[in-house]
C-alpha cells in the first residue's frame, strides 16, 4: 500500500477544559486541563488529537509523493502509523472512493490559502438548533450578558476629544427607501410571493447585467452589486415554500438567463423543515416565502486569487453588498427581508448536492410579506439619533 499525507495540515498545542470521565474515576472535577497535540486538516471535519511520535511520522511522509507503508512502519510505530490511516491524516493513494479521498483531491485542485481553507472546514455547523438551545438555557439573553461580562464596550466611538461639525444631511427619496430598510423576524405564514416580484427581486440582486470576455473563457460578470476581480463567484439557491407559480422546493437561480433551475420539489411540510434546518433552528425566518442559500464557488475565485491571504475574505464582502441590495430591493417592494450567517452550513451542502471546499454556504437571505402583528422583536421603536433629527428638521429646497 502506498500512503500520503493530506494536501494541508496545521497542528495547534490545545490546553482547553474538557470533559473527561476517567479524572471523575480518580478523584478530579471531571474537567480535563492538560495539554494535547491538535491537527487540523480542512477534508476533515473535526481537529484529531495526535502525538509526537505520530507527528514525526506525518513530518516523514510526503504530501505529493507517496510512501509504502512498508517502508513507514520500519520507522515509526506500527500502531501510529495505522492511527494516522484511520484518521485520514494519511490517505491511501487507492482510496479514490473514500469521502476523506475526495475532499483532499479537491483541495489539491481548489488554490485555497490554507488558514483559510481551515476556518471553512471547521467552522461550519451541523444539527444547531438556536431555538432550542434557548428554550433549555445554553443562549445568554443579553441582561445575562451584561451580568457575567460587565457592559459591552460603548456604541459610541470616539478617539479624542475635538469634533468638527458637519451640516445636516440631506434627504431624498433614497433616505426614504433607507429608512425602510431593516430585518424581520414576523413573516406571514399564509402569504405567498408573487410572481412579479420572486423575479424583479432574483434579477436585481443575483442577476446578471452584461458580461466582458477578458481573455479566451475569462469572463467577467457584471451585476447590480460589487464583487471581487468581477468574477461574481456567489451562486443563489432558492428554496421555495409559498411562491406564486412555483411548486415547494430547491431551485438554482441562472444569473445570465434570469431562469430557475428545478432541482428538488418538495412537499409544504418538508421545505418547512428544509428551512428551519438550514438556519439553524431560527423558527423567526423558518417560515419566510421564499428563502435562498448564497454560495460561494470557491474554485473560481481561487482561480484567479491563488492561495492569497484575502480572497476568502473577499466572497464573504460580496455576499454582503448581496444581501444590501436585496434589503434595498425588497424594501422597495414593500417586502420584510433578513440574512443570517447561523446557519448549518454542513446540513446545507449535501442538500444542495455540493462539493465540499469547492462550493459551499456562507449566508442565507429570504423575503416576504410581514406578519399582521409581532410576537419576535423587531428593531422598529428607535430613538432618533441627534442628527437625524436635525436632517429631518432641516429646510427642503
Amino acid at each position: 500500500m502506498l500512503l500520503r499525507r493530506c494536501a494541508q495540515l496545521f497542528v495547534e498545542l490545545d490546553q482547553e477544559p474538557r470533559f473527561e470521565f476517567m479524572t471523575l474515576l480518580n478523584g478530579g472535577d471531571g474537567i480535563d486541563r492538560s495539554a494535547r497535540w491538535r491537527a487540523l486538516a480542512p477534508h476533515l471535519c473535526e481537529p484529531v488529537t495526535i502525538t509526537l511520535a505520530q507527528m514525526a511520522a506525518l513530518e516523514a511522509c510526503d504530501r505529493e509523493q507517496p510512501k509504502p507503508l512498508d517502508e513507514l512502519i520500519a520507522a515509526h510505530a506500527e500502531s501510529d502509523v495505522t492511527a494516522l490511516l484511520e484518521a485520514g491524516l494519511l490517505l491511501a493513494e487507492s482510496g479514490g472512493d473514500s469521502d476523506r479521498f475526495r475532499r483532499d483531491a479537491t483541495l489539491r485542485e481548489v488554490a485555497w490559502w490554507p488558514p483559510a481553507a481551515i476556518a471553512q472546514a471547521h467552522g461550519g455547523w451541523d444539527g444547531i438548533d438556536i431555538q432550542a438551545r434557548n428554550e433549555v438555557g445554553l443562549m445568554l439573553s443579553t441582561e445575562q450578558m451584561v451580568e457575567a461580562f460587565g457592559t459591552p464596550p460603548q456604541h459610541e466611538y470616539r478617539r479624542g476629544t475635538e469634533t468638527v461639525a458637519l451640516p445636516p444631511p440631506q434627504l431624498r427619496a433614497f433616505d426614504e427607501l433607507l429608512a425602510r430598510r431593516k430585518t424581520c423576524r414576523n413573516f406571514d405564514g399564509e402569504a405567498a410571493v408573487n410572481a412579479a416580484d420572486l423575479a424583479t427581486m432574483l434579477h436585481r440582486v443575483w442577476g446578471a447585467i452584461g458580461t466582458l470576455e477578458l481573455a479566451p473563457g475569462a469572463i467577467a460578470v457584471k451585476k447590480n452589486s460589487p464583487a471581487g476581480g468581477g468574477l461574481h463567484a456567489v451562486e443563489a439557491y432558492v428554496l421555495v415554500q409559498r411562491a406564486e407559480g412555483l411548486t415547494p422546493g430547491l431551485y438554482h437561480y441562472l444569473a445570465l438567463e434570469h431562469a430557475l433551475e428545478p432541482m428538488q420539489t418538495l412537499a409544504s411540510e418538508e421545505a418547512a423543515r428544509l428551512a428551519h434546518r438550514f438556519v439553524a433552528g431560527q423558527h423567526w425566518f423558518a417560515n419566510v416565502p421564499v428563502m435562498v442559500i448564497m454560495t460561494a464557488r470557491f474554485d473560481r475565485l481561487f482561480w484567479k486569487y491563488r492561495r492569497h491571504t484575502k480572497a476568502w475574505r473577499v466572497v464573504h464582502l460580496d455576499v454582503g453588498h448581496l444581501s444590501q441590495t436585496m434589503y434595498l430591493s425588497a424594501a422597495d417592494l414593500g417586502l420584510g427581508a433578513f440574512v443570517t450567517a447561523a446557519i448549518n452550513d454542513r446540513e446545507i451542502e449535501p442538500a444542495l448536492k455540493l462539493t465540499p471546499m469547492q462550493e459551499g454556504a456562507i449566508a442565507i437571505v429570504g423575503f416576504g410579506a410581514r406578519a399582521a402583528t409581532t410576537t419576535t422583536l423587531e428593531l422598529d421603536d428607535l430613538v432618533p439619533t441627534a442628527a437625524s433629527q436635525a436632517a429631518r428638521a432641516a429646510p427642503k429646497d
